[in-house]
């Protein structure tokens, strides 16, 4: 009997293992999609989007339609926008673009004491790197990361920037921190070409498809996943080299993460030199809710929480177990995981 129970387990832990991607992809889903039911924005947030510098008419026209669409993603009460399309001054008082921009991230922080709220920043048009550093291109003075990271010195909020321009990968380095949500449209400088990157996130923002893990809402890293993806299949059918490579940091390494190292939601590559991968946090920040979202007890919370919390730790002793034990255990934790998000 011995023997034959032991083969059963064989058996059963090889074909368990066959299903490995499906059972990888549950474990991501179920978190991912739990970790965004869970999150709670403590207040309403706060977005600003800078349009930069056209430089040309059609450009200015795009970057005034993707602002456009963020709008109708926050709602008018919640989002500012400075638009730079123009050649016109914006005021009166000759407070330029860049000044405005510094002055709404140092006011996000008066009068604030344990209250931490949620911020957006998100940056459209053009951006420069040279030797002078990266920048992002405005009407009058141009604005770099080394600015930004100065202004947010200190805070303690949560932020998600988004740099939709070209040339804007060194902007995800300096401003990389924690509690932090950091997307470039490039992974490096010398992507200088224009991005249509924010063209495709702004769509995927507002696009019920972006909802990957189906629970009804769109996460930071479900927009950045399909903006990127929209963003790649732009160019193999055009027939271009692709000019544009995004990335996503949300661990405070300052090293990001692209959308290839993941299909779906599903991580399906692990970045080298032991690093994190990033979109924990972005998996948690949603951008809007596409309906009703289910109410759990707090019993229900914490046993979700604790059992994630041992598929965890599972994963993290994977090297060390028995193939067939890791994925019998794999599968009863995903099973009562299931279980409970489902209920």
């Amino acid at each position: 009997m011995g023997c034959l129970s032991q083969s059963h387990a064989s058996f059963r832990g090889r074909c368990v293992a066959k299903a490995f991607p499906s059972l990888v992809f549950c474990v991501f889903v179920c978190l991912a999609g739990y970790s965004s039911l869970r999150s709670s924005e403590p207040s309403v947030p706060n977005v600003l989007v800078v349009l930069g510098a056209s430089g040309e008419v059609d450009y200015g026209d795009q970057f005034r339609e993707w602002g456009k669409r963020w709008k109708d993603a926050f709602g008018e009460s919640i989002t500012e926008v400075i638009d730079g399309t123009s050649t016109s001054s914006p005021f009166a008082d000759e407070k330029n673009d860049r000044q405005r921009t510094l002055d709404w991230i140092a006011k996000t922080g008066a009068g604030e004491s344990d209250d931490t709220r949620t911020y957006w920043l998100v940056l459209i048009g053009h951006g420069t790197n040279d030797r002078t550093g990266a920048k992002f291109n405005l009407r009058g003075p141009d604005l770099s990361d080394v600015e930004i990271a100065n202004a947010l010195n200190g805070t303690r909020h949560r932020w998600i920037i988004v740099n939709c321009s070209s040339s804007s990968g060194p902007f995800l380095s300096t401003l990389s921190s924690s509690n932090r949500v950091v997307i470039t449209a490039t992974k490096s400088g010398a992507e200088q070409n224009f991005s249509r990157f924010g063209g495709y996130f702004s769509e995927a923002i507002l696009d019920p498809a972006t909802d990957l893990d189906h629970d009804s809402s769109i996460s930071v890293l479900e927009a950045f996943l399909s903006a990127s993806n929209r963003v790649a299949r732009f160019y193999v059918d055009e027939n271009r080299l692709a000019s544009e490579q995004s990335l996503l940091d949300d661990n405070a390494d300052r090293k990001g993460t692209p959308a290839v190292f993941f299909r779906g939601l599903r991580p399906v590559k692990a970045p080298a030199d032991g690093l994190k991968l990033d979109g924990s946090l972005a998996s948690q920040v949603m951008i809007r809710s596409l309906g009703e979202r289910k109410e759990r007890s707090a019993d229900q919370t914490l046993k979700i929480e604790q059992l994630q919390a041992e598929v965890e730790l599972l994963r993290t002793k994977k090297s060390e177990m028995d193939v067939d034990e890791y994925y019998a255990t794999l599968e009863k934790l995903l099973i009562q995981l299931a279980e409970y998000l489902v209920d």
